[in-house]
């Protein structure tokens, strides 16, 4: 098969959990013997860099740079040809010209896609070729907490080949909102369980990615009620300039670059907090701190819920139920106040009782490595396999600006102009745009 994944994220750095699973789903395609192309952009105010920077990075990394124009940069990376657009207003273009080129079999397209431009483009691009992944719930086109509901953007979801859910919350919520019918399939995003270090003897408390959306409040709570117990930060896509003042201020937190590598920050890690306060879609994260043996702390929300296998603790959180217009095209969230006294309850338990988090750390070891060992790394191959291409949508539900609210015009134009103004040469820094 030739496989098109075209997503509005980055390729690398992969920071984030949907572009780190899109990555290695296609890794393992290519893997297994399959053409595999990425459209997607290079760079952009969520996390800017200079082209030689990110030219410098690639290389680094081992990716074999094949052209190099001031549109785009062509590269492959275990077996992965990447197109990666230098200014993300010509994304759907590059869609178009690659599908032109690779006549894919199948086009897969991310739900994190503010403005619906990728699934639109790969819409025009394939007709009826089109496999819809429901990674962030809250981008998807409907349901009560979508960020840009879209009525046009639900007809273009409905009409797609096939839609893949990445958890039983996102299936259910798929089911419940759509009403859309999708496959499960969990990816097999974990790599060999860190070694040569027990937990329990060193580390911090960490948290990835603290920004408000992900229960910010709750860490800083937690920081300042233990003012001698050494917690980590770890900002990617979400934090704000405030956040980091924030986390800046706490003497006992230490913040660090996001890694690729994940045991990079799990190797400093003793407890991981997730205190993640809307729907989450899942949790990898959650998981590959449990096959290390690392106890988590986790709010009883959506998919996160599901990642934790059953083993404590979930902890109460308030949900978001509410957001504000952003500067940057993304919503602000409205947070309730947080009570972190169930909390401090069991990170004191954890931290104050050693043979205790050994216990905890030992379970959540063996309940992860079960989970890993269900999944099946050939799932996807086998579903697209046996997918039927769908009749193509109508050109009236075809995403154009006419189609969208007034809302969603508003935003996909502001992310346009920030995305379009010349990158500041820094390093390459945050993830992605999804959770």
């Amino acid at each position: 098969m030739r496989i098109l994944l075209a997503q509005n994220m980055f390729h690398l750095p992969t920071h984030g959990g949907a572009n780190k699973s899109n990555r290695i789903l296609m890794e393992q395609l290519a893997a297994r013997g399959h053409e595999c192309h990425v459209v997607a952009p290079l760079s952009g105010a969520l996390r800017p860099t200079s082209l030689d920077r990110h030219l410098s990075y690639l290389e680094g990394l081992g990716a074999r740079v094949h052209s190099v124009t001031g549109e785009s940069v062509t590269y492959e990376y275990r077996g992965v040809v990447a197109h990666a657009v230098v200014n993300p207003s010509r994304l759907a273009r590059e869609v178009g010209a690659v599908a032109g080129t690779l006549d894919p079999s199948w086009t897969l397209v991310p739900s994190d896609d503010p403005g619906l431009i990728m699934l639109g483009a790969a819409s025009r691009a394939t007709p009826g070729r089109v496999v819809y992944l429901a990674h962030t719930l809250q981008q998807l086109p409907f349901g009560p907490g979508a960020f840009y509901p879209s009525a046009a953007g639900t007809r273009l979801v409905k009409a797609a080949a096939g839609v893949v859910a990445v958890s039983r919350a996102a299936r259910d919520h798929l089911l419940k909102q759509g009403p859309i019918e999708s496959e499960l399939i969990y990816p097999q995003v974990y790599g060999a369980p860190l070694t040569g270090r027990d937990p329990d003897d060193e580390g911090a408390v960490t948290m990835v990615n603290p920004c408000a959306y992900k229960g910010l409040p709750l860490f800083l709570a937690l920081a300042d009620a233990r003012p001698d117990t050494p917690f980590l930060a770890v900002p990617t896509w979400g934090a704000t300039g405030a956040d980091l003042d924030a986390l800046h201020s706490r003497p006992n937190i230490r913040l660090v670059e996001p890694a690729d590598d994940i045991d990079a920050i799990l190797a400093m890690t003793k407890i991981l907090v997730m205190p993640s306060l809307w729907d989450e879609t899942f949790g990898y994260t959650a998981v590959e701190a449990m096959l290390r043996g690392i106890p988590v702390l986790a709010s009883d929300v959506g998919g996160l819920s599901e990642a934790k296998l059953g083993v404590p603790y979930l902890l109460p959180v308030r949900r978001i139920t509410a957001y504000e217009a952003g500067a940057h095209a993304r919503p602000v969230p409205v947070v309730p106040v947080q009570d972190a006294r169930p909390w401090l309850e069991a990170l004191d338990r954890l931290l104050s009782d050693p043979a205790h988090r050994r216990e905890l750390g030992g379970r959540s070891r063996e309940a992860a490595k079960s989970f890993v060992a269900s999944l099946d790394e050939g799932a996807f191959e086998r579903y697209l396999s046996e997918l039927t291409p769908a009749p193509a949508a109508p050109a009236a539900d075809r995403p154009r600006a006419k189609a969208l609210t007034p809302e969603r015009r508003a935003a996909l134009a502001a992310l346009l102009a920030v995305h379009a103004a010349p990158p500041p040469t820094t390093a390459p820094e945050q993830g992605d745009h999804s959770s």
